[in-house]
């Protein structure tokens, strides 16, 4: 038979053994609620980047458009935009955008006119290269945190109302909008942020 010191120092061991397990289970436990944490934390700074980034593609193309169309807007808007560009952007002619299609030269880069029913998105790939879109340049070298990919826009023509409002408003025609896509990346490239805003060009007033 065991002898009461054998018996104790038997049931020591189990209860040590007992408190490393529970000990550890809390460790495995921490370390997920850590890691867990972490990638939260990871995943919001990224949003947040691309975020920051979509909107400074939006105020870019509107900075553009203001500048090629005459009208009053956004201040320190200090971009140079040449007369074949501003001629693309004519909200009267249209001249740079044709219909199905996407421009690529200099002049027409990031014009797109999407049919009806298919939206600018799927005509200009805008997500998966820039080829067919406007990109910024990179963030200033002191932001640590650099986008995997630049951030971009497109811009589109959409009509302000239905024809027969501006008829019985007696309007020549339907005026034309331009509609801007922004999207910014956070350092995952799967992390993205896209922003929309119609942009109302002096001259369209009914």
């Amino acid at each position: 038979m065991l002898n009461r010191r054998e018996r104790t120092s038997g049931f020591s061991m189990i209860a040590v053994t007992s408190a490393l397990i529970v000990i550890g289970l809390l460790m495995v436990g921490a370390l997920h609620l850590v890691l867990d944490h972490n990638r939260r934390a990871a995943l919001s700074a990224d949003h947040a980047l691309a975020m920051h980034e979509a909107e400074r593609a939006l105020t870019a193309a509107e900075c553009e458009l203001g500048i090629a169309t005459g009208t009053p807007g956004i201040e320190d808007c200090h971009d140079e935009v040449g007369t074949a560009r501003i001629a693309a952007l004519d909200p009267v002619t249209l001249a740079g955008f044709v219909p199905q299609q996407c421009g690529q030269d200099s002049a027409r880069r990031g014009l797109c006119w999407p049919e009806e029913g298919d939206s600018v998105e799927t005509l200009s790939g805008l997500r998966l290269d820039e080829r067919n879109a406007i990109p910024l340049p990179p963030p200033a070298d002191d932001n640590w945190r650099q986008p995997a990919h630049r951030a971009r826009y497109v811009i589109e023509p959409i009509r302000d109302a239905l024809p027969g409002q501006w008829i019985h408003a007696n309007a020549s025609g339907a005026p034309v909008l331009f509609r801007i896509t922004a999207v910014g990346f956070g350092t995952d490239e799967a992390v993205h942020v896209k922003l929309q805003t119609v942009y109302r060009p002096r001259g369209t007033e009914p």
